[in-house]
């Protein structure tokens, strides 16, 4: 298994100064981001801190936030560790970023655990703090909002999806991510979903592959190996499930024909697979879209205007009958106040 890093090492990914106009940004479905009604711009400061930069999830999601935040004038800070599973590493880059005067700030956590210590330094400096790719509340510390998806439901729409692929009958095996309230969200919620919709699709196996890619080729091989009878892989993420493709043809397998891999996220290169056969379906989460959105929401809040406590960015199965629409943004639908997604055990609002 691969090695992960330990040392902090901090990545400064972007920062971006425009002089754009000083008003709010929307971008319209399929259409480029468009300047709306005026607000606060010019020269604030503000940070968006990933768990890393190793997934094109998080490539996207930045580049979604400085181009909404370049029409407003604004600079952005897409900082990480460099390790996703790198904890304290995420808190320090954090705490660092508050040192330098931003005007607020969002935080994808590693560990929703690990990150109350920097949330708490945030309402101490009274720096305003949004959560992105989750709508799962932290344990302390203030959130102002909320911003992502349904994991459990979306988990559930790619069993209802492998349901149809198997005709009800079937074996999956689960690449999951680093331990933690994403991975319990995305593997229960499908393992739930397989259940209410197609009981004869078993579950056969499940491992982490650390979000990775290079791990879920390892791992998958491996369960290639001992489970032959595998006809869908399930990863957590898009690249654990390109793995698992790589891995399924490296031993002779057909991708859509003998064996299918699903994933989660959305990412560009996944849906060029997808074009070209060689992954069969994701949930697309709208990465670039979900970064924009955290632009205009810190926006909306600094003008003094009330955001929910959660806002839900929507998700769809993308496969080859839809994979087109879905990047012409046609299959975007803007977010909607939600309920909090509790890490329990049970689908969400329960």
């Amino acid at each position: 298994m691969r090695k992960r890093l330990q040392a902090l090492g901090l990545l400064l990914c972007a920062v971006l100064l425009t002089n754009g106009c000083a008003s709010s940004a929307s971008r319209t479905a399929g259409g480029p981001l468009q300047v709306a009604s005026p607000g606060r711009g010019g020269d604030e400061r503000v940070a968006i801190v990933p768990p890393g930069f190793t997934s094109p999830f998080h490539i996207a999601l930045k580049d979604g936030a400085i181009e909404a935040a370049s029409q407003i004038g604004w600079k952005v800070d897409a900082v990480a560790a460099e390790s996703e599973g790198d904890f304290a590493g995420q808190v320090a880059v954090v705490e660092q970023e508050l040192q330098k005067g931003i005007a607020a700030i969002a935080i994808n956590p590693i560990d929703s655990k690990a990150i109350v210590t920097a949330v708490r330094e945030a309402n101490k400096a009274h720096i305003p703090v949004f959560m992105h790719n989750l709508i799962t509340p932290v344990d302390e510390g203030q959130v102002v909002e909320y911003i992502g998806y349904d994991q459990w439901n979306g988990a559930a729409k790619l069993a209802h999806y492998t349901c149809d692929l198997l005709g009800g009958k079937g074996n999956v095996y689960i690449l999951m991510g680093i331990p933690g309230f994403h991975t319990d969200r995305r593997t229960q919620g499908y393992e739930w979903g397989l259940q209410q919709t197609c009981p004869g699709v078993k579950v056969i196996g499940e491992q982490t592959a650390e979000w990775d890619r290079t791990e879920a080729i390892e791992v998958a091989t491996i369960a290639l190996q001992q489970h032959p009878e595998i006809n869908v892989f399930y990863g957590n993420s898009d690249e654990m499930a390109i793995g698992a493709c790589i891995a399924a043809a490296k031993v002779g397998r057909k991708v859509n024909q003998n064996v299918w891999c699903l994933g989660i996220d959305g990412n560009a290169v996944t849906l060029d697979l997808i074009e070209k056969g060689e992954m069969t379906a994701t949930l697309g989460v709208y990465p670039d879209r979900m970064g924009a959105t955290i632009i205009w929401q810190m926006q909306k809040y600094l003008n003094g205007e009330t955001v929910p406590f959660i806002l839900e960015t929507s998700s769809i199965v993308v496969d080859q009958k839809n994979v087109a629409d879905y990047k012409a943004g046609t299959t975007w639908v803007e977010p909607i106040p939600g309920v909090p997604e509790l890490d329990n055990g049970r689908p969400t609002g329960q």
